[in-house]
């Protein structure tokens, strides 16, 4: 199947209705029959999945008290708080689909049902890459197991079938290689095992054929030569025409022919492609009136030519049976069928990020729920449906086709929340057919997206995509002073260290994006959690905004859950995100939000919110707030000095997006008609200007409304400022926001540096110096664990790149040095991203050792140097000395230049 430049029809087939060539029975609908776990005589065929350990139990109301949540965070976003009001807010109701690596369909805590006891945990598992499509093209029209119980496979081996196929009259052939169905890394440890245990063996045959050899050596044979075939030129008593060879010559000869080639053997020893195995498919017509036909599959999974013992595995949407690879893979499977038969999809998980991802959102633990230690997900209530985007021929990497087919999958299968804990570099947000299909299914199919912001912080303008797109709700990473205790075993502070905080973690990427726009909220970025069988490790901790954003995922889900308790059902992705927004709570620690947007979602806070307000005018609208004079933006970014001269007066166009049919109904006619509210506007910081109210119409004719915004950015010290202008409903002020507009605006440093006055005191302990070349920069950094912080430099106009030189600047008083984070990013225009022109080094403080490090600028534009200390190395503090050093080739005409 083609997996990039795929035509529509070709991304519908795999999402549309025809997923399955036969009517797929919803998971929480399965008949009593199939819910009766099965055990095989086949080891490599597992019990169905949604019946491992699986018990039946009454709905009963979700218990907290006392308990303590130490591998996946919840005390951080109040989730208990939210279960002790709302009980069974567990998530219950709630589809999430994740969009990932895909999952291991038999992991702990993620194998039998969610936390009602019966409801299978897996919707279903849908390779949405391709990477494990098996063409099945060839077909042995006339099969009669009566008669010749053997098929030759495409492999060539002879194929004994079993009683599966006695009622069996056609086949459907095909043949993978076991390697093009494993994550990398089991592939990579498979390779070795199987290498040793190859070299294992036949380093043990090639001793034995020489210990053999030694000893026929030892009794002096004679050599076997062309004219003396009797062993020995003197021997008399042997006929002239006796051709006789002595047995013992003769194995001799044989022996190091042996040898010979088993050395060869062991040189030229190749297990690229893995075992071939054979794959049968047939169609089951059932033996009942009320069971329609289903396609099942038989696989060689020994790839021995032997499948009289094996079981035909059906769709896992059909039966919820689950496999298991060979050759000690430990990988599980499931299948699905497309094209009538003419591709068979076995689907696998890419890695292991899939499933840590779908346990820190919905993990159910039936088995530990007495104990105090909370290891379930955060809803383990809600249900899964796996979407695989991580094509195992691209090193698990996302294409365009595999997310649009997982986002018409998510639709299909009617799902709330979507999950993406995968990105890119971004550069121009909100364009392209993918930015598209999120809005789309946001906007109009109704299901809210969760995406992480990206792992390339602490410097400033690094969101990735799809963070930087507006339809998602993007999250970035907070860790919280008790997470680094129970997770990562952090030290605690010496007596004169200042105590751990809550903060974001370092690498968590930070807005502004090139237009301005922001995260949305933050939550906990760590997590221990499920992985796959295959890691051979039960459980393992992660950290990065892909562990953060299923914890937000999973409160959501928590906060419908809720909702719909109260009698909520259509409670859409505009009105939550607004709510957690609106009730995101500033962090207890260092405050960022550039990192953390709004705050630290807040469960219960949210859900009092949405039952506040929910049916009010406007709750539910979308409002698109950008800057037309600088090209759309959702935001106002003043980086580079030059633009501090320029004006400081912006328009503002406010447009409500309806998400209408064309031909529009009564009632959507009634909303665009009767919207008008009376907002008030604030800004949030004394150097923004905005005008007191506004009122909110449906402006169709003017296509949007529009205000005015000043700033006043001469009285600003050095350094990066934030501000907002917000809207608030004038008659319900505790709605909070229904729309606002980030501003940042940066002062360079460099600014406040001249000839005359070549140093600025930014503190009593931090200056910025500018050198005696009126040129180059230095500047001293005191470092606290948590806090990023960034220097501002306006890059002289002729410059190409930059020498960073950074050292210690004071004896170490620690036993340990500490290791700090270096990111510079030299300019933001949005043409380029960031990745593609930063520097970025993790390096150790030593006394008295100094590092150098280059980079590409641009004449003119803002150089951003951020140094952040590692607190996962040592909490304690760090003073850092760097300097700054402009270089040009000078090849270029001044005209060039300019």
């Amino acid at each position: 199947s083609v997996v990039i430049g795929s035509t529509v029809a070709g991304i519908i087939r795999r999402a549309s209705s025809s997923v399955c060539s036969f009517p797929i029975v919803q998971a929480n609908k399965l008949p009593q029959v199939s819910l009766q776990r099965r055990r095989s005589s086949n080891p490599s065929l597992l019990a169905s999945a949604s019946n491992a350990n699986m018990r039946v139990t009454e709905s009963s109301t979700t218990i907290t008290q006392n308990k303590k949540s130490r591998s996946i965070p919840k005390e951080e976003t109040g989730i208990y708080s939210l279960f002790d009001k709302y009980p069974e807010s567990d998530g219950r109701g709630v589809k999430i689909a994740i969009l990932d690596t895909g999952c291991d369909l038999l992991a702990s805590g993620l194998t039998g049902t969610t936390s009602d006891g019966i409801t299978p945990k897996y919707i279903d598992f849908l390779d949405c890459t391709g990477d494990g499509d098996v063409p099945m093209n060839h077909t042995v029209a006339d099969f009669d197991y009566a008669t010749k119980q053997t098929v030759v496979g495409l492999s060539g081996r002879n194929i004994t079938m079993g009683e599966w196929a006695k009622d069996v009259t056609t086949l459907k052939m095909g043949a993978v290689r076991l390697y093009d169905l494993l994550p990398r890394g089991v592939e990579t440890r498979l390779k070795r095992e199987r290498k040793e245990a190859f070299m294992a063996k036949h380093q043990a045959l090639i001793s034995e054929t020489q210990s053999s050899l030694d000893k026929l050596n030892q009794l002096n044979l004679p050599s076997l030569d062309k004219g003396n075939t009797s062993g020995g030129g003197d021997n008399k008593e042997a006929s002239s025409g006796d051709t006789k060879i002595d047995p013992q010559v003769k194995e001799v000869k044989e022996l190091k022919l042996l040898l010979e080639q088993l050395k060869k053997i062991k040189e030229s020893y190749d297990d690229s492609g893995g075992p071939l195995l054979d794959v049968f498919m047939f169609k089951d017509e059932g033996s009942e009136e009320d069971i329609e036909a289903v396609w099942k599959a038989v696989i060689d999974l020994e790839a021995n030519g032997d499948l009289t013992n094996s079981i035909p595995i059906a769709p896992f949407g059909y039966a919820r049976q689950v496999g298991e690879l060979a050759f000690g893979s430990y990988v599980t499977f499931c299948i699905q069928v497309y094209d009538n038969g003419n591709i068979l999809s076995i689907v696998t998980d890419a890695g292991s990020h899939g499933t840590h991802v779908a346990g820190i959102a919905a993990a159910y633990f039936a088995d530990a729920q007495e104990q105090r230690d909370d290891l379930n997900g955060v809803a383990p209530g809600a249900q899964i449906l796996a979407c695989k985007i991580g094509d195992g021929r691209l090193a698990s990497t996302e294409t365009g086709t595999g997310l649009i087919r997982a986002l018409i999958a998510a639709k299909k299968y009617g799902c709330d929340l979507i999950n993406l804990s995968y990105g890119e570099p971004s550069w121009q947000p909100d364009s392209g057919r993918v930015s598209q299909v999120f809005s789309d299914a946001v906007h109009n199919w109704g299901m809210t997206v969760f995406t992480s912001a990206g792992n390339d912080g602490p410097a400033l303008s690094s969101l990735g995509s799809p963070g930087s797109l507006s339809a998602p709700i993007t999250v970035g990473a907070f860790v919280s002073p008790e997470m680094m205790v129970d997770q990562y075993s952090t030290l605690p502070p010496q007596e004169e260290d200042s105590p751990l905080q809550g903060a974001s973690y370092y690498f968590s990427s930070r807005g502004p994006t090139p237009d301005g726009s922001f995260p949305d909220i933050c939550a906990p970025g760590g997590a221990i959690a499920p992985i796959p069988r295959h890691s051979l490790q039960g459980k393992a901790q992660y950290h990065g905004t892909s562990m953060s954003s299923p914890n937000a995922c999973g409160v959501a889900a928590c906060i419908l859950s809720a909702v719909r308790q109260n009698g909520i059902t259509n409670c859409g992705p505009i009105e939550l995100k607004r709510a957690l927004r609106n009730t995101a709570l500033s962090t207890a620690g260092i405050v960022d939000p550039f990192a953390q947007g709004a705050g630290l979602v807040s469960a219960l806070d949210c859900a009092d919110y949405i039952i506040s307000n929910h049916g009010k005018d406007g709750q539910n609208l979308d409002i698109d707030v950008t800057i037309p004079e600088r090209n759309q933006a959702r935001g106002i970014y003043i980086r580079d000095e030059i633009e501090l001269d320029g004006p400081m007066t912006f328009g503002v166009q406010v447009k409500p997006r309806f998400s209408h049919s064309i031909q529009r109904t009564s009632s959507e006619m009634d909303e665009l008609l009767s919207l008008e509210l009376d907002l008030q506007l604030k800004a949030s910081e004394a150097w923004v200007t905005c005008p007191s109210s506004m009122t909110l119409l449906s402006a169709k004719e003017r296509n949007g409304q529009t205000f005015s915004v000043r700033l006043n950015t001469e009285e600003l010290p050095p350094g990066v400022h934030f501000a907002t202008v917000g809207a608030i409903d004038a008659s319900d002020p505790k709605r909070g926001n229904l729309f606002s507009l980030p501003i940042t605006v940066i002062i360079p440093h460099s600014k406040f540096v001249s000839v005359n006055e070549p140093t600025f005191a930014l503190n009593d302990n931090e200056h910025v110096s500018l050198n005696e070349n009126g040129v180059d920069v230095s500047t001293t950094f005191e470092l606290i664990q948590g806090s990023p912080n960034r220097r501002f430099l306006t890059v002289p106009r002729g410059a190409e790149w930059a020498t960073i030189k950074v050292k210690s600047n004071q004896p170490s008083i620690t036993s340990t040095s500490p290791r700090v984070l270096l990111h510079a990013i030299p300019f933001v225009r949005g043409d380029l991203p960031n990745t593609e022109c930063q520097l970025k080094k993790i390096y150790q403080v030593k006394e008295g050792v100094e590092e150098d490090y280059h980079l590409r600028v641009k004449g003119g534009s803002c150089l951003e140097l951020c140094l952040q200390l590692l607190w996962l190395a040592n909490p304690s503090p760090a003073s850092i000395t760097a300097d700054i050093e402009f270089h040009s080739l000078d090849v270029r005409s001044p005209t060039l230049i300019s």
